[in-house]
């Protein structure tokens, strides 16, 4: 895969002087620059001239953020959720796979990075929790791909003296590309945990366009795994397709063959899920993509989600072969609901707050 560099790059005048700002434009030489007074009214412009997300992929806007750097995972109503933190240090992928629901949740058009990192380290600073130990675990993968600009902003370095400085926090970067060289060079002291999406090969090569194969993800975590890091992987979502048994079994060898089990924090599993809205939207941006078209039910939290007896086959077959293959592994679900805790894996967290113990319990191993 290519790094991604924009088309047209737009800053706000508030953001023109940061350093961020300053080391992006540097790095993006020859690309058009336009100053614009507002973020806001630039945003609102482009809806109004119906900028599409495909146009809005190839241009970046360089802004500040006026609201909360960092915020509980919006996870969702009725579900067992693990108590996750999301740092958002921008919004928006020039990755562009068909299932993503940022397509349905954002209003912003453009990628979106977020130049006044300083008040987000005060904020950092400010936060009780964080000083109680009591928030563990905190990730940036949940608006943006958490490595797809690292070569434009070295967001990791930038943030690990403050992560450092708090032993049993960790910072979860979550990936579907091969950006690793900007890790390799940090001496990290276990404040980062590196995770891939992953998905079958088909899934890959059919719907996640711009992301790294398969493959190419897995030999990564081997590398980032010789400089010391824990790594994750995330199998969500899973995607009911011809083929799918096959296909995450040979995800799982894979992973059984290559990644030293002592060396992943954790595995997450989730099936295809999503708002509505989402799948016009991605049928009129991906005509060919065919993920859409089995039957969906209303979830208690008003997601459209597979049956429960395909939902429950997925899962009982993957909870299988990790404890077969990778015995010993982490392996939990995201976003799902007591029968299929139970089916799959013989218990139920009582409470999210015993999910989240159960997580991080798994950074001090």
């Amino acid at each position: 895969m290519t790094s991604f560099t924009p088309e047209h790059i737009y800053v706000e005048k508030q953001a023109e002087d940061l350093p961020l700002t300053r080391q992006v434009l540097d790095r993006c030489p020859g690309v058009p620059v336009e100053t614009v007074p507002s973020a806001k009214e630039l945003i609102a412009a482009l809806q109004k001239q119906r900028e599409d997300a495909v146009r809005g992929k190839k241009k970046l806007l360089l802004c500040c953020s006026r609201g909360r750097f960092l915020d509980a995972c919006p996870g969702t109503q009725r579900y067992r959720c693990c108590g996750y933190m999301v740092l958002t240090p921008g919004a928006g992928c020039p990755l562009d796979c068909s299932y993503c629901v940022l397509q349905a949740y954002l209003n912003n058009p453009l990628i979106t990075l977020y130049a006044n990192l300083q008040d987000m380290l005060e904020e950092l600073e400010s936060v009780p929790e964080l000083r109680s130990g009591s928030i563990r675990r905190i990730g940036t993968g949940e608006f943006m791909d958490s490595m797809a600009l690292e070569h434009l902003t070295d967001f990791a370095s930038f943030a690990l003296p403050f992560f450092r400085s708090r032993p049993g926090l960790v910072l979860e970067l979550k990936t579907k590309t091969v950006q690793i060289e900007p890790l390799l060079k940090l001496d990290h002291g276990g404040s980062y945990i590196i995770s891939w999406s992953l998905n079958t090969a088909g899934i890959v090569a059919a719907e996640e366009h711009g992301a790294a194969g398969l493959a190419e993800r897995i030999a990564a975590a081997k590398k980032v795994i010789e400089k010391g890091y824990r790594v994750g992987f995330h199998f969500d979502p899973m995607i009911y397709h011809e083929g799918w048994e096959q296909g995450y079994r040979a995800v799982v060898e894979m992973l059984a063959e290559n990644i030293p089990p002592e060396s992943i924090a954790w595995v997450s599993i989730g099936a295809l899920r999503f708002m509505p809205q989402l799948k016009g939207i991605a049928q009129r941006r991906f005509p060919c993509t065919r993920i859409y078209t089995g039957e969906f039910l209303s979830g208690m939290d008003g997601k459209m989600r597979y049956l429960q007896e395909i939902r429950l086959e997925m899962f009982k077959k993957m909870a299988g072969w990790f404890k077969a293959l990778l015995p010993g592994v982490f392996v939990y679900f995201c976003m799902e609901n007591e029968l299929s805790w139970n089916t799959s894996f013989g218990s139920f967290p009582t409470s999210n707050a015993a999910l989240k113990d159960l997580l991080d319990q798994q950074l001090r191993q």
